[in-house]
């Protein structure tokens, strides 16, 4: 009998040490490192280092106002306004584990050109944010409504535009279905937007295959188990059906991370006829903008114009 015991426990004790590193090393809050101090020709930025430098140093030159408020679980939400007079304002939410401008800098630029100022969200657990567990965009898609409470009663509910990359465009995604509430919502700019959290880390380890799929697994349930959320839940598809603001959809064409069809499918599936998309050859997950600021731009542009938004 105490054999059955302690062999019950010799199995448990190591599954459930996976089960818990597995949450803390998705979930929790991460170290945030600026691409400043990256040898970046060590990195898959490389190509771009050059201009995605002086872009970073532009924009940290920039005054902005810090903006604090509370989510509706009590955490501390920080951003950055950056008010250039303008009539618009595009919100701005990074992906995963990410400092805002390392992967928002390049649209920063485009939409302060189009004529919009900029609010530049610190997602929960990131950079000037407090919290400390990140969920995929299942609870901070709510903190997004908070930040346009904010905005509606600093601007007075002019014209807004929200721009998302891979976990921020999630954000956006889950968060579509109820901007029929906000009407001053006026366009969607949606970077590789993934269907599933889970979807997306199962990519990751594609390398390692079956043993990756059981990992992304196991992260799946770590979170249900010790979180209360379950980032395999394919909610996005039915959110943006029920979504009447027009939406242009981003991507690069290299991406493994979350494929091409993940856009497509949000393209398919968002409720109006005023979408499109475009895509970056050669470009990885998160790099469309950055890789061809220039053909994203002129898209954006053309997108605006075709449908006076």
């Amino acid at each position: 009998m105490y054999w059955i015991i302690a062999a019950a426990v010799l199995v448990a004790a190591p599954l459930a040490g996976l089960f818990i590193f597995a949450f803390f090393r998705t979930f929790h809050r991460g170290k945030e490192i600026p691409l400043e101090s990256l040898d970046l020709s060590e990195t898959h930025y490389a190509p771009y280092a050059d201009r995605l430098l002086a872009t970073l140093t532009e924009i940290k030159s920039i005054p902005y106002e810090p903006v604090r408020i509370k989510s509706g679980d009590g955490i501390t939400l920080g951003a950055r306004y950056y008010d250039f007079g303008n009539e618009k304002t595009v919100v701005a939410f990074h992906g995963y584990k990410a400092i805002p401008f390392n992967n928002v800098h390049a649209a920063f630029k485009t939409f302060r050109d189009l004529g919009y100022n900029v609010l530049l969200v610190s997602q929960r657990a990131h950079f000037e944010s407090g919290g400390r567990i990140i969920t995929f965009g299942i609870r901070e898609q709510n903190d997004l409504l908070r930040w346009l409470d904010w905005l509606r009663n600093r601007t007075g509910g002019k014209d807004v535009a929200l721009f998302g990359v891979s976990m921020g465009a999630a954000t956006i995604c889950l968060a579509s279905d109820r901007f029929k509430d906000y009407p001053e919502v006026k366009l969607l700019a949606l970077e590789c937007g993934y269907r599933t959290g889970c979807e997306t880390i199962k990519n990751g380890m594609h390398k390692i295959g079956a043993f990756g799929r059981f990992l992304a697994n196991v992260t799946r349930i770590s979170g249900i188990i010790f979180g209360g959320f379950d980032i395999g839940r394919e909610e996005m598809n039915g959110r943006l059906a029920k979504c009447k603001v027009p939406a242009l959809f981003i991507h690069g064409e290299a991406d493994v991370i979350v494929p091409v069809s993940a856009s497509e499918d949000h393209l398919k599936a968002l409720g109006t006829d005023r979408k499109d998309i475009v895509t970056v050859e050669k470009a990885g997950h998160a790099e469309a903008f950055i890789a061809d600021p220039e053909k994203v731009g002129n898209a954006l542009k053309r997108f605006i114009e075709k449908y006076g938004i």
